[in-house]
Order: C-alpha cells, then sequence, then structure tokens
C-alpha cells in the first residue's frame, strides 16, 4: 500500500541531534520536511518525492502536492520539465518547459493553443491522479520564454523559488486574463427572455462542467465544484454587466449555490436582466427556507420498515461498529480510539471513493499520519475498510459484503457530512437520504436488537437562537436552523431520527458536535473558519477580540465522547451537546495569536471594518478596475457573510463569536471522558500547537 508521510529523526542513546525543531513523543527531534511515498509492492521501501515546503497552498486553504503531477507532465514527449503554481490562489497553474525540438514563442496564440492541445492527454492523465482542487484547466497552462530559460540547481532539480520569481508578472497576467476573460468565447444571448437565458446558462454549464447535466438537477450533486461554481457566475456576471449595463456589485456572490439547477439559475439571470428580480421572493427568505425543511422532512420521514421476522438466535458479545468519514480530524481519532476498545471486535470504516486513483487504505494511513496518531492501526484485523455511497444500491458494496453487515454491526457512528456552507438545502439531499438509508438498515438488521444509530449532528442548527439562554439537550424548530443548507440538513436529519424513534424500534442519539479544535498534536483543518480567522491578522494587520467564553472541544476529546456515547444505552436520551464542559476566555487565545503576529487586539467591530475594505476592493479588481492586490489569499473574505453574521449576534450571545450557550448535563451523564474534573482546559500551549501546524501545512 502506498500513502505520503513525513520523516523525522529522534535522538537516542546512540546520538543527539545537532539541529532541534520538534519533539516526537517527548523526545528531541528533526523533521526534514520531506515528503516520502511507500513502494506499492517492497513494504519498509520508500521514495522522496518532494518537500512539504514544496506544497501549494491555495486561497482555499487546500492542498496541491505537484512533485507528483510535475513527474506525469514530464512524461509528455513534448515536455522538458514543469512546475506547479497557485500558491494563494484559488486554482492552480503549470509552467511547461519545451523540450528543445518543441520550441516556440508563447505570444503567437495560434502557437500556444496547439501545444496546449498536443499537451492535453496528458494533462487529463494528470487530472485523474489529482484531487480534484488541484485539476488543471487548459488556460492555466503557461509555457516558458528562451529569454527566461528554467534554472536548475546542481542535482538538476529546478529551483522552484527562482522560477517564479522570474515569471511573477507572467503568472499574475495569466490570472487576470483568466478571471477577466470568463470563458468569454461563450456569445451571450441576444435578449434574456428566459427561453434564450435557459439555452445560454445550459451551454455555460455545460462548457464548464464538460459534460452535460440535465436542467432540473442540482450540479452540485452531479460533480459541480467551488472552482466550476465560481467560473460560471463569472461567466454570467460577465455577460449580464456588458449586454444590460446592470451593476453587478449588487448581485450576490452566491447566486450560483442559490439556484443549483440550469432551469433555476437561467429563471435568475432572466429576472436580473430584465429588472423583475425581487430578492423577496426570490426563494431564500427564512419562510421559503422552513418550508423546503418541512418538504424534505416529510419525505424521509415516513413508511419506517419493520423488523424482519427471522432473526439470528442471539446478540453478539462485542461490538461491531460502523462508522463512516474516518479520513477527517474527528473521524480519524474515532477509528484508534475504537480500534484501541477491548468491547469492540471489528470497526468498518465507510468512506466515499476518492475522486482520484488513490486507494482507501493510503488515504487513511496518510490522514492518520497527519493527525499524529499511528498509521498501523490500519492494518490491525479489526479493521475493514470500505467505499461506497450510502445512497447507492447496498451502498456500492458487493451483496455478500452488504449482507454480512447486516448480520454484525450493533453500533452506527454517522460521522460522514458535506462541510459547505454556502450551497442549499437541496444540495444535501443526498447526505439526508444517506441518513434515512442508515435507518433503514438498523431496522432491517437480523440482530435481536437493532443497531444503535449515533447521529453527529452540530450546534450550527442553533444558529438563529436568541444567544441569551443554554439550550437545553432536546429537539428544535426548524426556525432556528433556517439559513444555511448545512444546518438546516443537520435539522432534517435530526427530525428523521426522532421519528423513527417514537415510531419504531431504533435506538437513536443526535450528538449535537460543537466546535471541534486541534488535538495534543495541534492538527485542525486549515479550512476551517478559526485558521481562517487567524490567517487575516497577517493581512489586516489586527485580531479582533472578546470578553465572552469558548467551549471548543479538542478532537481526542470529542472522539472519546462519541465512544462514550455509543456504549452508554438510553431510551429515554434522543440528544447531547458536545463541547468543552471547562470554557476558557476567548481574550486567552487571541492574545496568543496577536502575540505571535505581533498585531493588536481590537474590538471585533473595527476589524470587520478591515474586512469590509478587503472585500470591497475585491470587488473593484473582478469589474477590471484594478490589478489584484494582496488581497487575492485572504481566505476570510470567502466566509464574508458568517463573519458579518457573528457581528449581529455579538452583544446579545453568552459565548464568545455570538455562539450559542449550550446546556450538557445529558452529555455529562453519559461520558466519563467529559465528566472527568481534570479533563484539560485550552490554552497558550495548544494556540501554538495549532499554528505549528497551520505553517506547516502553509496557511501561512
Amino acid at each position: 500500500m502506498r500513502f505520503t508521510c513525513t520523516h523525522t529523526l529522534k535522538a537516542n542513546e546512540y546520538g543527539c541531534l545537532s539541529v532541534v525543531n520538534t519533539k516526537v513523543d517527548g523526545v528531541d527531534g528533526y523533521a526534514t520536511s520531506d515528503l516520502f511515498v511507500e513502494h506499492p509492492t517492497k513494504s519498509g521501501y520508500w521514495k522522496v518525492i518532494g518537500r512539504v515546503d514544496d506544497q501549494i497552498i491555495h486561497s482555499t486553504g487546500e492542498k496541491t502536492n505537484p512533485g507528483p503531477l510535475e513527474a506525469i507532465m514530464n512524461s509528455d514527449p513534448h515536455v522538458s520539465a514543469s512546475l506547479m503554481f497557485g500558491r494563494g490562489r484559488f486554482q492552480v497553474g503549470v509552467l511547461i518547459d519545451p523540450k528543445a525540438d518543441h520550441v516556440f514563442d508563447p505570444s503567437h496564440e495560434g502557437k500556444l493553443s496547439d501545444f496546449r492541445n498536443r499537451i492535453w492527454p496528458t494533462v487529463e492523465k494528470m487530472n485523474k491522479f489529482a484531487p480534484q482542487h488541484s485539476r488543471l484547466f487548459k488556460e492555466m497552462i503557461l509555457v516558458t520564454r528562451s529569454t527566461k530559460p528554467f534554472s536548475y540547481t546542481a542535482k538538476h532539480s529546478i529551483r522552484r523559488s527562482a522560477i517564479i520569481q522570474d515569471y511573477e508578472d507572467e503568472i499574475a497576467d495569466l490570472y487576470d486574463t483568466v478571471n477577466a476573460s470568463a470563458q468569454s468565447s461563450i456569445q451571450p444571448p441576444t435578449d434574456w427572455a428566459l427561453p434564450a437565458t435557459t439555452e445560454y446558462v445550459r451551454t455555460v454549464v455545460g462548457k464548464v462542467m464538460t459534460h452535460a447535466v440535465a436542467d432540473s438537477v442540482d450540479v452540485f450533486q452531479h460533480g459541480c465544484d467551488s472552482l466550476q461554481a465560481t467560473y460560471i457566475r463569472n461567466i454570467i456576471l460577465r455577460a449580464l454587466r456588458e449586454t444590460t449595463k446592470i451593476d453587478t456589485r449588487r448581485i450576490g456572490d452566491s447566486f450560483v449555490y442559490d439556484h443549483p439547477t440550469i432551469s433555476s439559475l437561467a429563471a435568475f439571470a432572466s429576472s436580473v436582466a430584465q429588472g423583475t428580480h425581487d430578492s423577496a421572493t426570490a426563494g431564500t427568505t427564512a419562510s421559503a427556507r422552513i418550508m423546503s425543511m418541512r418538504a424534505m422532512l416529510a419525505k424521509y420521514a415516513a413508511d419506517f420498515p419493520a423488523q424482519p421476522q427471522t432473526l439470528l438466535p442471539s446478540q453478539p458479545e462485542r461490538d461491531a461498529v460502523f462508522v463512516t468519514g474516518t479520513t477527517g480530524s474527528l473521524g480519524c481519532h474515532l477509528l484508534a480510539l475504537l480500534v484501541a476498545d477491548p468491547k469492540v471486535w471489528r470497526v468498518y470504516a465507510f468512506n466515499r471513493p476518492a475522486k482520484t486513483q488513490t486507494h482507501l487504505c493510503e488515504r487513511q494511513k496518510s490522514a492518520l499520519v497527519d493527525r499524529g496518531l499511528d498509521a498501523g492501526i490500519v492494518d490491525s484485523e479489526k479493521v475493514m475498510l470500505l467505499e461506497g455511497s450510502l445512497t447507492a444500491e447496498h451502498w456500492g458494496l458487493e451483496k455478500s459484503a452488504y449482507e454480512e453487515l447486516h448480520k454484525s454491526v450493533t453500533h452506527i457512528i454517522h460521522n460522514a457530512w458535506r462541510v459547505d456552507f454556502v450551497t442549499k438545502l437541496e444540495s444535501f439531499e443526498d447526505n439526508v437520504a444517506g441518513v434515512r438509508q442508515l435507518v433503514d438498515f438498523a431496522l432491517t438488521s437480523l440482530l435481536p436488537q437493532p443497531p444503535r444509530v449515533l447521529f453527529e449532528s452540530s450546534i450550527g442548527v442553533l444558529r438563529n437562537s436568541p444567544g441569551d439562554v443554554a439550550f437545553t439537550e432536546g429537539p428544535i424548530e426548524s426556525d432556528l436552523a433556517a439559513g444555511t443548507g448545512y444546518a438546516e440538513s443537520k435539522w432534517v436529519s435530526e427530525q428523521i431520527l426522532y421519528t423513527a424513534a417514537s415510531k419504531t424500534s431504533l435506538n437513536a442519539l443526535v450528538v449535537r458536535v460543537g466546535q471541534v479544535c486541534g488535538g495534543l498534536d495541534g492538527a485542525w483543518n486549515a479550512h476551517e473558519w478559526f485558521p481562517t480567522l487567524v490567517q487575516s491578522a497577517l493581512r489586516l494587520g489586527c485580531f479582533p477580540d472578546d470578553d465572552k467564553d469558548v467551549n471548543w472541544v479538542p478532537a481526542e476529546i470529542a472522539a472519546g465522547a462519541i465512544v462514550d456515547f455509543s456504549h452508554h444505552v438510553s431510551n429515554t436520551t434522543r440528544t447531547v451537546h458536545l463541547v468543552h464542559p471547562r470554557p476558557v476566555s476567548w481574550h486567552i487565545l487571541a492574545s496568543a495569536v496577536a502575540s505571535e503576529f505581533a498585531v493588536p487586539l481590537v474590538p471585533y467591530s473595527e476589524w470587520l471594518a478591515k474586512l469590509e475594505q478587503a472585500y470591497q476592493a475585491n470587488k473593484r479588481d473582478d469589474l477590471g478596475n484594478t490589478k489584484q492586490d494582496n488581497n487575492q489569499d485572504l481566505r476570510t473574505l470567502q466566509l464574508l457573510p458568517f463573519f458579518r453574521g457573528v457581528a449581529v449576534k455579538l452583544d446579545i450571545a453568552r459565548m464568545a463569536m455570538g455562539m450559542p450557550a449550550l446546556s450538557i448535563e445529558q452529555a455529562v451523564a453519559r461520558s466519563p471522558t467529559l465528566a472527568d474534573h481534570t479533563i484539560r482546559q485550552l490554552g497558550e500551549e495548544d494556540v501554538k500547537k495549532w499554528l505549528a501546524y497551520w505553517r506547516k501545512v502553509g496557511l501561512f
């Protein structure tokens, strides 16, 4: 099996290290920052494929490891060498140095287009291997000029920094050109009546996604990613700007997400162009959202199956746990704890298939290493890795494998969920349908006692709470969750479980998980809102302060509590809140961040005003009025609606950053992990570990 990892040397009884830059299990160590990949057939043999500091961190926080992708590009007979770029940008690009007999002047558009076409089969091969966020668009291929050849080290490896600096202007111009052109080869409609607009939008979506999509189908459920959504948005905005002279700055950034089908997007664009668009009736009001939530609930909370009449004679003595989403932070810690749990004899680790050709075993091991956990647990006889989809027949597994699960699974921990705070509820329907599939699976189990279903919801369902009361652990009304598709889908799923538990023998528990932060090793997903906020300190020159508390829970503690909940059987408790039982002041954590970056702490309103200024500067860039500035990698701009929402709740909320206060009596009563009075509080040392991890992955 192959997985990517880094190498750390440790001091030992035979010698010490002359240079120390880390500690491993309390022992001095030196992290080489080299990236290795294991030999596909010879265990214990490794090859260096690059360095951590070569990794490209995009404005989204996602990472591109250029080494393997460049190796594929370099195999093309027309290519001498290649260099991927895109640090701080939304998408990746590549600079190609052609072989001597294929050199040409890249300023000649015809020759450049021809060269791109010639190497495109290799690019397609690379794109099949690459993660979705690392896939290359044809427009993002640059070719070297004879006046600026690649420079090499004595070992004949390319000098990345020097080459990037040499081509800094060309790279900046390429991004400006791509952003400005917005695929302008697609002709706008001659009029914006609905039929013509629908045909236009259909063409745009088909060209960007490279395959046809039915007009009534949600594009995000058929492979559209955030990069493609941005392309679609920019194309339509440019067409509206050029043909109607509409001030497109008044159009919200998320309209593609708000109208995720060709039909709805065409209706939106047509109404905007003709001046008939009314935001009050645009289908995104609170009442419309609540109606959609209740409609989806009605669809998935009826006609539950009955338990089979013929059952196995006895319940297994030990547990077999089916857990979804084990490659994320919380999932990795859950997997590690379940493998170590003597009550558990089998862990079925179920994950979606990768969008690349990477094997699940490789992805799982890499994820464990990244969180400082033992990758060897994947080879435990307890662990069975499964790839599939909960909405597919037999979950995409062999029928025999699915039937084996039906005979053995005693507990279900549903940890996997799409993390997206922009798309509408309809784009989460596959997630909601997956919850119903798990309910039906449990109810039709062949065991005398159906599997207990533990669903990880989110405190995000309380997004509209008044903030001045501590919410008890129980069901809530739909209006509290309305506002984002993510929270709405979690609420619908909660209600499905409550309904099933009241009408059937299902034993279900809803765990509303609060903010999970970096654990003992500091690993905290750099895509999340707080790392994004921390990154802004460098660009905005300040960091927001608050005098209230946070109840964030480290990943290993959260996982421990969830395992506790899975073992505690109760027919009365249906909801628990998972947050830290010993909150800490935001000011303590914020002071550590501010000190690290030598920036002042300021009131939240002042920090938000600076962010709004950066947003307006970027809006001017989008209109082509100015050259892009350094705000391109300010990731907080992508979460501006979230941070605006925080400002509204800041004064009334009992917790920092507008977060709701939560009762945790039921959770503490059912979790020895949370009930432990010695459970550690967060502090300055945690912040230092988070910052070290974010530096390692290239956030700043």
